[in-house]
């Protein structure tokens, strides 16, 4: 009996042949499950100049800092669909009633989250407050980017730094000898 040792001979190519098919249908499904994933994502993002965006009705994301410190913003997405949903939250130029306008800077981990049918998924992002904003209220808005239709509204409170308080000086009391008592004599 020969057993032949070059590929795609014997029971081993055809073991090979099944993995490499495996391999190829799991690739294949990954790529397709992304494409249909980003044109999910697309169709809820306005694509065209012009477009405008209200904020939703209800509940307002809202936060408040000093200057130098970190606010943090969170909330829950449900995906009702029965389809898998990706979110990817976006959160737009905050701007003061004086005009200031201020473009937080969100911490990178906070990326796309891929949330499965009705099931919820918590968003938190932290907005560092750099210390040239000026005090007030800055409105935006968070686009929550192949979830929904709108923005979920947004104000962060910008305080002054508290002031550093210097501890009170206390006065060293001189300290007083009592005074001598005075003898009296018995007659």
């Amino acid at each position: 009996m020969q057993i032949p040792n070059d590929p795609g001979s014997g029971a081993g190519g055809s073991f090979r042949d099944l993995l490499r098919l495996q391999t190829e249908f799991q690739a294949r499904l990954a790529e397709e499950t992304v494409k249909y994933l980003r044109r999910l994502q697309g169709a809820g993002m306005p694509a065209a100049p012009g477009t405008v965006l209200r904020p939703g009705e209800g509940a307002e994301l809202s936060g408040k800092g000093a200057v130098g410190s970190t606010v943090h913003l969170e909330l829950e997405v449900v995906n009702r669909q029965r389809v898998h949903c990706i979110v990817t939250p976006m959160l737009e130029a905050l701007v003061d009633a004086s005009g200031v306008t201020w473009f937080p800077e969100v911490d990178p981990a906070v990326g796309s989250t891929l949330v499965p049918p009705n099931e919820s998924r918590p968003l938190a992002l932290s907005l560092k407050l750099p210390g040239e904003l000026p005090p007030g209220t800055y409105r935006g808005a968070l686009l929550l980017q192949g979830f929904r239709d709108g923005a979920v509204p947004v104000a962060v409170e910008v305080e002054a730094p508290a002031a550093r308080r210097r501890p009170a000086r206390t006065r060293k009391s001189a300290t007083r000898k009592p005074a001598p008592r005075r003898r009296t004599r018995k007659p």
